[in-house]
Formats: C-alpha cells, sequence, structure tokens
C-alpha cells in the first residue's frame, strides 16, 4: 500500500490552487555523456543556488536519472577529499538517482505525492521531475507539500452540514477584519451571535435527520439576510456568528446598525421553511457586540465573548429576541477569574470515549476541560481556553488538566470499563516553555502513573518553528513512553513536514471532515488520504467528530482505525462515561447530537 492515495488527494477541488506545472520551473538538463568533473566545474562556475538538481539525458533523449546538487558536492569532496579524483571522469550517470519515469505535466497533487512517499525515506526531499512535449521542469517537494496543505486548510474552513465558514475561518475573517478596518478612522467591527432554540427538541420529536435539515435550512437564510460584506459561520451545533465592519463613526450610529444586522437575522431564523417536517422549526437567541474604535488594542476573542455573553442573556430571558448591543472595553482588564478558578477548584474534566472502529473495544478517553462557573453554571473548553489565553495562563492550565486527568487515571486503575490511557490536550505555548517536559514527567511521577498510559495530543497548527524548536522536549517525552498525537490533522495550513519532527504515534482527523464526508467529495477526499497516510507511518488514525452510523460505518470502510463523537458517547464527568464498558451504537440505536 502507498502511503498517499494520489486518486483521493486528486479529487480535491483546486479552489483556484496553482497547478503542479505553475509550481515547478525549468530544469537543468545535461547529456548522459557530461562528466561529474564537468558537472562540477559548472557547478562551481556560479550556478544559481535555486539548481538544485539537474535532469540528465541519454543519447535519445529520454530521462535516466536526476543528480541532486547537494549529495553530487558531498559526493565530489569525498572521503578524505579525494572524491574528485576518484570521480572526475566517470559519467554522470554514476552518482545520477533513478526512481522511474518524470511525472506528465498533467500530474495531480495526489501524483506527486504518491512518488515523494514512495521514495526511500533519505532521497524523500529531492525535486520531482516533470515532463511535457516541449520541456523538462523541476519541481521542489517542499512546494508540493505546502500546496497539499494549504489545500486541506481551505476545506478545513468550511461547515460539512451547512457549507458556511467554520469557526477557524470566523475567527481569522474577524481578525482579518480588526487589522484591515484600522485603516479607515472610527470604524467598527461587531459580532451577532446567534444560537437556535429548540434544535433539541426538533431532534427529538422528528429525528436527527429533521434536525440537520432544519440547521442546513436556517444557514441558507441568514445567508440570504446578511449583507454583501457580511461573514456568516456556523461555529458548532445550533450555533452561528456573523462577522460585520461597520463603517459609522458613531459608537451610537454604529451600535443601531449592528442591532439591525441582528433583527434581520432573527426575523430570517423565525420564518417558515415549506420543506421541513411539520413543526421542525425554531426561533432563536441573539446577542451582538460591538467594538471600540479599531486604533485601540482591540481583542477578537473579547469581540465574541461578549457576543456569546449577551446571546446568553437573551437566552435566560425566554429566547426568540436580540440582547441590547455590548460594547467591548478595551482598556478593561482582565478580572483574575481564571487564576481564581484553577485555586478554587472549579476546572473540571469531562471525558469522552475513543473506540476502536473495527469492533467497537475501548482504546482511550480524551479529557476535555470545563469550567464550573459559580454564575454562569457550567462553561465549555472554548470559554476556558480563551480566558487563559486572556490572562496568559495557557502552560499553567495545560499542568493543572494534566494532573487532574492522571490523578482520575490513577483513580480508574483496574477498574471494569476504564480505558487503558488517556488523550490530553496540549497548547502552543506549553511547546514553547522550555521546562514542559521535566514538568509532566514529575506530573507522571508524583501520580506514580506509567508514561505510555499518556498520549498528548499536540497542535496541528502549531508553526513550523514552534515544533521543530520544541522537538528536543518531544524527543524526550517519547523516549519515555508518552505517545504523541497529531490533533485535528488538516484544520490548519501548517506543512506536513511537521510529521518528521518528531515520532508521532497518532493523528486525529478534523471534524469538519469526518462531518462533510458523506456529502462533500473533498472532504471525504482528505479523510481518505489521512488514514491512507496513518496506515503508511504505521500509526493510529482516530475521525473525530463522529455523529452518525453512516459515517462511523464509511470510516470503519476505509479503514480508520477509533471512532469519537457524539455517535460513540457525549463528553461527560468519569463517573458517568466509564460506570459500564462503552460501545459502538449499532445502527438502530439512537445516537446523540449537539443541540
Amino acid at each position: 500500500m502507498t502511503i498517499i492515495d494520489a486518486v483521493a488527494l486528486s479529487s480535491l477541488p483546486a479552489q483556484s490552487a496553482a497547478s503542479l506545472w505553475e509550481l515547478s520551473v525549468p530544469a537543468w538538463v545535461v547529456p548522459a555523456s557530461t562528466t561529474c568533473g564537468e558537472l562540477d566545474a559548472r557547478f562551481r562556475a556560479g550556478r544559481p543556488e535555486e539548481d538544485s538538481s539537474v535532469v540528465v539525458l541519454d543519447s535519445r533523449g529520454r530521462r535516466v536519472g536526476s543528480v541532486q546538487r547537494g549529495r553530487f558536492e558531498q559526493a565530489m569532496s569525498g572521503p578524505f577529499g579525494f572524491g574528485r579524483a576518484l570521480l572526475a571522469r566517470r559519467s554522470v550517470t554514476a552518482v545520477a538517482d533513478v526512481d522511474g519515469a518524470a511525472l506528465p505535466a498533467t500530474a495531480s497533487l495526489g501524483d506527486a505525492l504518491a512518488a515523494v512517499f514512495e521514495r526511500p525515506e533519505q532521497r524523500r526531499y529531492d525535486d520531482l521531475v516533470l515532463r511535457d512535449d516541449r520541456q523538462w521542469r523541476r519541481l521542489p517537494v517542499t512546494s508540493v507539500l505546502e500546496a497539499a496543505a494549504s489545500r486541506m486548510a481551505w476545506h478545513a474552513s468550511r461547515d460539512g452540514l451547512t457549507g458556511l465558514a467554520n469557526r477557524s475561518a470566523f475567527f481569522s475573517h474577524l481578525q482579518h477584519l480588526v487589522l484591515t478596518a484600522r485603516s479607515e478612522p472610527g470604524a467598527r467591527v461587531g459580532v451577532v451571535f446567534i444560537d437556535l432554540d429548540r434544535l433539541k427538541a426538533v431532534n427529538d420529536t422528528h429525528g436527527h435527520d429533521a434536525g440537520d435539515a432544519l440547521i442546513r435550512s436556517v444557514a441558507r437564510r441568514l445567508r440570504a439576510a446578511s449583507r454583501p460584506e457580511d461573514l456568516v459561520a456556523r461555529l458548532g451545533g445550533d450555533e452561528f456568528a456573523v462577522a460585520c465592519r461597520l463603517p459609522e463613526t458613531s459608537p451610537g450610529a454604529a451600535a443601531l446598525a449592528l442591532e439591525a444586522v441582528a433583527r434581520r437575522h432573527l426575523e430570517a431564523v423565525r420564518l417558515t421553511d415549506g420543506d421541513l417536517a411539520a413543526g421542525a422549526r425554531s426561533s432563536a437567541s441573539i446577542g451582538a457586540s460591538l467594538s471600540g474604535p479599531l486604533d485601540e488594542d482591540v481583542q477578537v476573542d473579547a469581540i465574541v465573548r461578549e457576543a456569546d455573553a449577551a446571546m446568553y442573556a437573551a437566552k435566560q430571558a425566554g429566547g426568540d429576541r436580540v440582547a441590547p448591543v455590548q460594547r467591548v472595553d478595551p482598556q478593561a482588564a482582565p478580572d483574575g477569574g481564571l487564576a481564581r478558578a484553577l485555586a478554587a477548584g472549579e476546572v473540571v474534566l469531562h471525558f469522552q470515549p475513543i473506540v476502536s472502529a473495527a469492533d467497537g473495544r475501548l482504546l482511550s478517553a480524551e479529557a476535555l476541560v470545563r469550567w464550573q462557573h459559580p454564575r454562569a453554571g457550567l462553561l465549555g473548553a472554548d470559554r476556558v481556553l480563551r480566558a487563559a489565553r486572556e490572562e496568559g495562563l495557557s502552560v499553567e492550565l495545560d499542568l493543572h488538566v494534566l494532573g487532574l486527568a492522571l490523578a482520575e487515571q490513577a483513580r480508574w486503575r483496574g477498574r471494569p470499563g476504564a480505558p487503558g490511557s488517556i488523550n490530553v490536550n496540549v497548547s502552543t505555548a506549553a511547546l514553547e516553555s522550555p521546562t514542559f517536559d521535566e514538568d509532566l514527567l514529575g506530573l507522571l511521577h508524583r501520580h506514580a502513573t506509567s508514561p505510555d498510559r499518556l498520549r498528548l495530543e499536540l497542535p496541528e497548527t502549531a508553526s513550523l518553528g514552534t515544533v521543530q524548536a520544541a522537538a528536543p522536549r518531544l524527543h524526550r517525552l517519547a523516549r519515555a513512553g508518552i505517545a504523541l498525537v497529531v490533533d485535528d490533522m488538516g484544520a490548519g495550513a501548517s506543512s506536513l513536514r511537521h510529521l518528521s519532527a518528531f515520532p508521532v504515534q497518532g493523528l486525529k482527523i478534523d471534524r469538519s471532515f469526518v462531518g462533510g464526508m458523506l456529502t462533500r467529495d473533498g472532504d471525504r477526499a482528505v479523510v481518505e488520504l489521512l488514514t491512507n497516510l496513518g496506515a503508511g507511518l504505521g500509526v493510529r488514525v482516530t475521525a473525530e467528530g463522529v455523529e452518525t452510523a453512516e459515517q462511523a460505518r464509511e470510516l470503519r470502510r476505509l479503514g480508520v482505525d477509533g471512532l469519537q463523537g457524539f455517535h460513540i458517547a457525549r463528553p461527560a464527568p468519569a463517573h458517568v462515561v466509564f460506570g459500564a464498558p462503552t460501545a459502538v451504537p449499532t445502527d438502530r440505536e439512537s445516537s446523540p447530537r449537539l443541540s
């Protein structure tokens, strides 16, 4: 089996991506009669550094191999400096690498990736060679990998059920609005946060298919009600958001304009859709927030948090309404809420099982952070992580969660139905901490937990520089027995080269692809690509966000190893989740979904 399924990746729509031919550059071609000494002289005469390889042709103009400049110069330096004396008179074919025919000009990205990963590891980053009727061209492998990552990232920005922008794309767009609107004196940015009031009732009464149809219908109506310059996104479950730029210079005028946008979307949700089942309708609770002047230090998270809080106020007031527009004060200092919560024991864990796709065996469980707020109730991971970033407590939160998870795992030891290992997420900030490896190993020792019972989920969106800087610490943790897992594969634009930076033992396919795999060829292609990649690397591949029996069945057919999502079990406290052995629901069983 090849590592990359060429057909799968070739089926991804290009979305204006450059073709392989456009990514390539003209190749330097030499006849097979050229000697190593002649080629060496031409390199040393000052050929541009970008000529990293040459194509060698036989007397009939057919390719017989490629010479990679770095290895060639190393060979010419030779053992003890005698390489030139040994090779100067020999043909360049003596040092050429032959890896089959060149790729045609029409080759797909999947074809190129297949060629890359089928090579021996020591030659994986050698230039590829393309050929049409007139010329030879070379294609840097780094360009191929970046193109693949960019294409997956484009699909990761879309919500599979509705086609709207997803959470990641929404926050990126909102950040872009803040940055670009600063050139417009007095302009402001607003967020409208929309939560459906009756989705759970529709799911319970009419079934999840009717609930999905309602979500798709609401998405179409919200998009139709939005202004051309606004972005409508589905953040997950029954939550939607709209990002707006407001040119009004007066705060009062901007607030009125944003309220008008919010009310237009409330009316859109109230509309009756004749294509839906009778009774499959909903109202909405809507909150909105408005930034201060954009020449101040406006935080995107703060704008969304205020809109979210306003939405909760509308929900608590009975729903089907728009709460008053909130204004974000950039000068407001953090209240130290999370620091207090950590000290008071308000940060708790829920767990979600990860089961074998083949037979339903419990493989592991992911620890998910929650905040048991004394006034607002149980807050989800997004709220906790936002607070950690704002208060500069990301590393402290990671270590606190790891400590809670390891302590819980110690209590499970020997309990029937408990998982053999536990998955815990860490942030980019933790990867950047110079003492993270020492801190984590200390926690394992304190809780008397074997390292091989911990699976550390690393953010796929961490920059290449961050991953490379953290590599020594990650290698140390891997040598100790901790399994390293790349989370949310495909969700960001990070390079696939991250997989070579440290010893990976697991990949998790981002839920955005799983959610759309049955209706979008591109999403299914990414799932298949990452599954085959994991198989080729010999690591466990887990699909996140499995919500239906149909998704589970297709993931099983594609060869995914592990399943995680509401179809398997909702996150819950440990005593709820692991009171009995967990198994994959059958097609006849009802499966919960977010509501």
